[in-house]
């Protein structure tokens, strides 16, 4: 042990990350709006570089600690920023799919990270880890450098929402005249007006490549953020999100200490393969669950005369839940009952319970992104950095619940609240359009709702 004496306090190793990476977001994001995506996203990666390097060099663990998070700060842009430049790039009925990409592609590189970090720490040491991650990240700087571009680019209020740039509409689906047609179904789409030079030129090296900077969006962004809180559908969101954050970080806090002791006496660095059962979870089921979502989009537009509904994204939220919320229950009786289970419950439900977290996650992007284009960053960050909150205080609350109640009681407790806050879909979808509507009329939130009398 690195730290003797001070096991209590090296928990803060594990717990505040969460919370900084909502910082982190509160803070890039409206810098993203302003000056660009580029600058942030570079600047991020390399202050991941940095942190990292700072955390292997730490000769104290207050200092780990304070590197540390600020690494995590740095960390929070893919949560929020990411997503959005994913909206900004791909169309409607393909966000769903491209946005799970970029999860899946995320956790299979974090599932075999985590498998080799066993190995890493065992052999070298934890301070080797963090430069091994320092290395990665300056490498990764000099490729984004060159290759990611600047996506926020100037568009239309009309654009944002998916009208055609010529027709005076305001609401989608009031006019479907001149609407691109996608497999049978007509889906508006950016229009090809200001968008940026089509050639690469010396310019795309800069920095800062935003032509329209504009810093009065730092204001307005945390003004649209604090408003966030007050639709009904985000906050069900953001509670939707938290509550299935919150069944994985339990086990993820718990399932090493579970098959590291008897009966299943795990070898510390098998607990790694345990972490890499995520990799088929991402690339198989992710992929599915994306372009499954894009084509539950497509189907329930052709049968509402070609007109999408954002609460079409719902839909999927279905399965991964279920399993989320039975796997839940499972990893609490096989944690609290060793002897009466194989150890492959736990490994198995545990990546369950992953899968209902990153379907739950995905599902709430792509709904915040389609409700409310023209506000999409700070609706991100309301879920990205309030389960951040959430997880940040469910992680203390991890070893007085299983004190107070055993895995049993308190897995059983969460996927009740869980599976409670899923069943509130019901509502959102059927008055989903509706609360949309008032909010565009209340607090100019732009959402891409029809008028319930002109719904099909």
């Amino acid at each position: 042990m690195s730290y003797p004496g001070q096991e209590a306090k090296a928990n803060d190793l594990m717990t505040f990350p969460a919370l900084f990476m909502g910082i982190g977001n509160f803070i890039s994001m409206p810098l993203a709006l302003s000056v660009g995506r580029r600058p942030v996203f570079l600047g991020s990666v390399l202050l991941l570089a940095i942190t990292a390097l700072w955390c292997a060099l730490s000769d104290s663990l207050i200092s780990h600690i304070t590197g540390r998070n600020f690494l995590s700060m740095a960390a929070g842009q893919s949560e929020a920023l990411v997503p959005m430049m994913v909206q900004e790039i791909f169309f409607l009925h393909e966000r769903g799919t491209k946005i799970s990409w970029f999860i899946s592609i995320q956790n299979v590189l974090s599932a075999g990270f985590a498998m080799a970090t066993t190995y890493m720490v065992a052999s070298w040491g934890w301070r080797w880890w963090y430069g091994f991650f320092s290395v990665i990240n300056g490498l990764l700087f000099i490729v984004a450098w060159f290759w990611v571009s600047e996506t926020g680019y100037d568009r239309s209020a009309s654009d944002l929402l998916g009208h055609p740039r010529e027709e005076e509409v305001t609401k989608v689906g009031v006019d479907v005249k001149h609407i691109e047609a996608v497999d049978g179904v007509r889906f508006t789409t950016f229009s090809s007006a200001q968008r940026p030079h089509a050639r690469w030129s010396v310019r795309d090296l800069r920095l800062i490549t935003k032509r329209n900077q504009d810093w009065s969006q730092v204001v307005t962004f945390y003004k649209h953020f604090a408003l966030g809180f007050l639709l009904p559908a985000m906050l069900w969101n953001l509670l939707v999100n938290g509550a299935y954050l919150g069944l994985y970080v339990f086990q993820a806090s718990t399932f090493a200490q579970v098959l590291l002791a008897p009966p299943y006496s795990f070898a510390f660095t098998s607990l790694g393969y345990v972490q890499a059962a995520q990799v088929l979870v991402t690339v198989v089921f992710l992929p599915l669950l994306g372009y499954g979502g894009d084509w539950v989009i497509k189907f329930m537009s052709k049968r509402n005369n070609g007109i999408f509904e954002p609460e079409y994204r719902l839909l999927p939220l279905a399965g991964p839940t279920i399993v989320a919320v039975i796997s839940a229950v499972m990893y609490g009786q096989a944690a609290a009952n060793p002897t009466d289970y194989s150890w492959g419950t736990v490994a198995v439900t545990y990546n369950a319970t992953f899968f209902g977290f990153l379907g739950a996650n995905i599902v709430g992007i792509t709904y915040a992104i389609d409700s409310f284009p023209t506000r999409a960053g700070p609706l991100l960050v309301v879920i990205c950095a309030g389960r951040g909150l959430i997880s940040f205080g469910l992680a203390y609350s991890v070893l007085p619940a299983i004190t107070a109640m055993g895995y049993d009681g308190a897995m059983v407790v969460e996927a009740t609240i869980a599976g409670g806050l899923t069943l509130l879909a019901i509502p959102v979808y059927i008055w989903g359009a509706k609360l949309r509507l008032l909010a565009d009329r209340w607090f100019q939130f732009g959402s891409s709702a029809t008028k319930p009398s002109e719904q099909a």
